[in-house]
This record gives C-alpha cells, sequence and structure tokens, in this order.
C-alpha cells in the first residue's frame, strides 16, 4: 500500500459523516476520542477507509495550533495506515476527536494512533479497561 492520502481516503461526504455519527461505534484512547463504523462495499468495488480528523476550537483557539494537530495525525495515519485492515468486502470509516487541551509530540500522536488502528482492526475497543481499572480489595 503506498504511504499517500488521497481525496478519496479522506471522509468528505455529508451523509457518510452523519451515518458515522449517528451510527457509529464511540470509544476513547487517550488523547483521541474515535468514532468507528464499517460500512459494506457496494457493487464489489474495493474502496480505501475513508478518515476524518478534528481539533476542537474550544481547546485551542488560535487556528495555527489546530492546523499542527491535524497534520500531525493525518501524518501518522499517513504512515501506518497498513495497520488498518477493514472486514472481507467492507470498508471503515473513522472519525479522530483530539480531546488533550494540550500540544502533544508527534512521536506521542503516532504511537496512541497506531494502538487506535489495532484497537479497531481487532475489534477490541469495548469492555478491555485492563490499564485504568481498580483492582478491587485495594483501597
Amino acid at each position: 500500500m503506498p504511504a499517500s492520502f488521497t481525496k478519496n481516503e479522506r471522509l468528505c461526504s455529508f451523509s457518510e459523516i452523519q451515518s458515522l455519527m449517528k451510527k457509529g461505534e464511540t470509544f476513547f484512547h487517550y488523547p483521541f476520542k474515535v468514532v468507528y463504523q464499517n460500512i459494506a462495499n457496494e457493487d464489489g468495488n474495493q474502496q480505501p477507509n475513508a478518515v476524518m480528523v478534528s481539533v476542537p476550537k474550544r481547546n485551542f483557539k488560535r487556528a495555527v495550533k489546530r492546523n499542527l494537530l491535524k497534520r500531525r495525525i493525518r501524518e501518522s495515519y499517513r504512515l501506518n495506515k497498513e495497520i488498518l485492515v477493514a472486514p472481507q468486502g467492507c470498508r471503515t470509516n473513522i472519525l479522530f476527536v483530539y480531546v488533550s487541551k494540550d500540544i502533544k509530540e508527534y512521536s506521542y500522536i503516532e504511537y496512541k494512533l497506531k494502538e487506535i488502528l489495532a484497537m479497531v482492526s481487532q475489534g477490541k475497543t469495548k469492555g478491555d479497561k485492563k490499564d485504568g481499572a481498580k483492582e478491587e480489595g485495594n483501597s
């Protein structure tokens, strides 16, 4: 798979974005909130996975900072998109919402994005709270 990020890999369609927001599965993996949806390909055409990146204006008032973060997220996706494997005959639409209030380094964003892509590929997004869960018996 070439390391490019073409127009058909960007999530632009208003109807697909609405469908993603209404029917997509959501999970949180700091510093991202992720919404994704597997969609069956029509007519047997193999379409690439589509991605959309959002950095809220509430957290970053300056457009320069929002654009910096969006560029970092898109670049880390572009270089690691082969990790994301959609089910046979399907494609995956993903929305990444950056929820942290501070600007993280590119290496940190890339590491977290790799984890997210692996989680979406394996379908391990629900009920896998081993990291932050408290053990019973400890006070």
